[in-house]
């Protein structure tokens, strides 16, 4: 299963955030079940997302160029 962006909700008193129907599927649960939830994985495993600074965004593109300049070289010289 892949990482997924989730928005949270609020819900009456409650926060909420959904979850992939195949995650479900794979417990065999339905929309109706009462589902358990272990707090301490749980906090392990989420990450708040963070927005980023301006320096980080373009330190980001100038890293992601070079990775597809490197990859273009590299299949050219595999095809040669």
């Amino acid at each position: 299963m892949t990482i997924r962006k989730r928005k949270l909700r609020e819900i009456g008193h409650s926060v909420v955030a959904t979850l992939p129907r195949e995650l479900l599927e794979s417990i065999k649960a339905k929309k109706i079940d009462t589902v358990y939830v272990d707090k301490a994985q749980l906090k392990e495993i989420l990450v708040k997302k963070e927005e980023k600074d301006e320096q980080q965004k373009g330190l980001e593109m100038i890293m992601a160029k070079s990775v597809q300049k490197h990859d273009e070289l590299y299949k050219s010289l595999v095809t040669k």
